[in-house]
């Protein structure tokens, strides 16, 4: 029922046809239907998961499953945010 509702009641068919291997071909009935399908499948996937990026909070497609910032530069300031936060509560402390 929650998979119907999630497709606005009108669920993708699907065949299987049997090539060098077993192969499941879709039939989307509209454009939108594809997208919302491929969506839901980039929200499962173990291998590439959509991710939200722990310093700017974008939504991003990682390229390995623990990544956790969208870019490099991200990741740097998100570092030095964390890195100056300590350091204001350590010279805190000392005083």
């Amino acid at each position: 029922r929650k998979a119907m509702a999630a497709f606005g009641g009108i669920a993708p068919s699907y065949h299987i046809e049997l090539l060098d291997k077993p192969t499941i071909y879709w039939d989307f009935h509209s454009l939108l239907l594809g997208i919302q399908m491929m969506f839901s499948f980039m929200l499962v996937d173990g291998d590439q998961p959509l991710r939200l990026c722990k310093h700017c909070q974008k939504v991003f497609l990682g390229s390995r499953s623990n990544a956790a910032f969208c870019s490099p530069r991200c990741k740097n300031q998100y570092n030095v945010y964390k890195s100056r936060g300590k350091n204001r509560t350590d010279g805190s402390d000392e005083e």
